[in-house]
């Protein structure tokens, strides 16, 4: 998906040190940018508490306009999740069509 208006950012709720995080991230090989939500004053991650998660893992799909289009608490599954992103892809390439 190089070439498509697209791109993954996971959020490790974990509790992981940055610096260890990038070590597993390494490890991993895992390729997508990847924040630690470092808790806030009450022991809450503050990118949990922003995006009110309920569990983990929480999947977000969010279009090109950055408006969020699909919410999944676990996985709802790979056919799912690429029935969703072919499906904004096309109509992000599409208005970029228009509007060029």
């Amino acid at each position: 998906m190089e070439d498509k208006p697209f791109a993954l950012i996971g959020v490790n709720t974990n509790r992981y040190d940055p610096k260890k995080l990038k070590e597993v991230m390494d490890k991993e090989q895992l390729n997508w940018r990847s924040f630690a939500d470092t808790p806030d004053g009450e022991g809450l991650g503050v990118i949990s508490s922003a995006w009110n998660l309920q569990g983990t893992p929480t999947l977000f799909v969010l279009d090109h306009k950055g408006v969020i289009r699909y919410r999944w608490l676990g996985s709802p599954g790979e056919k799912v999740i690429d029935e969703a992103l072919n499906k904004l892809i096309k109509e992000a390439e599409g208005n970029d069509k228009k509007e060029k």
